[in-house]
């Protein structure tokens, strides 16, 4: 694998062969369209987590009750193609060896070869989107692996995508994804009616969570803050309604975190949170 040696998220003490999740980072941001900084975000979303409790009040489920290790960070040294292939390869790997995929980012495009590797080793699976941006251009900045494309590039690979939050894009890209029937974008979070749909499908889903989905107000620690966004409470609350479809999540993501624009540290710790929530419902239903 392509890991480098850095700190752990929390609880995150499982060795790798007896783990059921495995966690790792993607300290990337070179296609970053206005302010720069994600590829600090997997090191200080790990340092954030050690301020949150392992117990889960609202789930009444404990972190130290799952199996989970982290694997550091991917080596991101070479250009995007070779970290694009790196993460790709490591991805497999993981996927080879039965466990589920945890990535933090960096930008959004770290999360394409994630999905590239789960859509290969699960036939047929679902998307699920909570972003800011439609993240559907053919190419930003001449560059189709740019993180503005990620969900344009994946649907080279998947047939189903939900996307909910979305707030922002140009009018080429709302008006694709109101006309592709493998597209249901939405600019509110998921409601029960959503996730009944989402359920009915009966096939493995991926859910990837761009922080920019949060108001800038509670996130503002982000490379494309946009605002008319959702609370952290919102957006944890939303999650939660996939609680009893959990079995079906098959690996998950959160990107975007920017540290040099979270002073506070408010940005970090949600993004924490977030992740130890998917876990612990994805270890409930293992």
């Amino acid at each position: 694998m392509y890991f480098e040696d850095l700190s752990q998220f929390i609880c995150a003490y499982e060795e790798f062969e007896t783990a059921d999740f495995v966690i790792f980072g993607i300290p990337y941001d070179s296609t970053t369209s206005y302010k720069p900084g994600a590829r600090f975000g997997p090191d200080e979303v790990r340092k954030s987590s050690w301020g949150l409790e392992t117990y889960s009040p609202n789930l009444d489920l404990d972190l130290i009750d799952a199996k989970v290790h982290d694997a550091k960070n991917v080596d991101i040294d070479g250009c995007q193609s070779e970290v694009i292939e790196r993460t790709y390869k490591s991805t497999k790997y993981l996927l080879e060896h039965k466990k589920i995929p945890v990535m933090i980012g960096g930008e959004h495009s770290v999360s394409y070869p994630v999905i590239k590797a789960v859509s290969e080793e699960y036939e047929d699976i679902i998307v699920v989107h909570f972003d800011a941006h439609c993240d559907l251009r053919d190419e930003y900045h001449n560059n189709p692996q740019s993180h503005a494309c990620v969900i344009k590039q994946s649907l080279n690979h998947v047939q189903n995508v939900f996307q909910f939050g979305i707030r922002s894009g140009d009018a080429d890209e709302w008006e694709f994804a109101r006309n592709d029937e493998r597209i249901t974008i939405s600019q509110d979070l998921p409601t029960v009616e959503d996730v009944k749909k989402i359920a009915e499908l009966n096939k493995p889903i991926y859910i990837t969570v761009d922080i920019d989905v949060l108001d800038p107000a509670f996130a503002p620690g982000t490379g494309t803050p946009e605002p008319c966004g959702f609370s952290t409470k919102e957006l944890i609350n939303s999650l939660y309604l996939f609680k009893d479809i959990f079995d079906k999540v098959v690996g998950f993501d959160v990107v975007e975190v920017s540290p040099p624009y979270d002073l506070s540290g408010i940005t970090s710790i949600a993004a924490s949170k977030i992740l130890r929530e998917m876990i612990l419902m994805k270890n409930e239903k293992n």
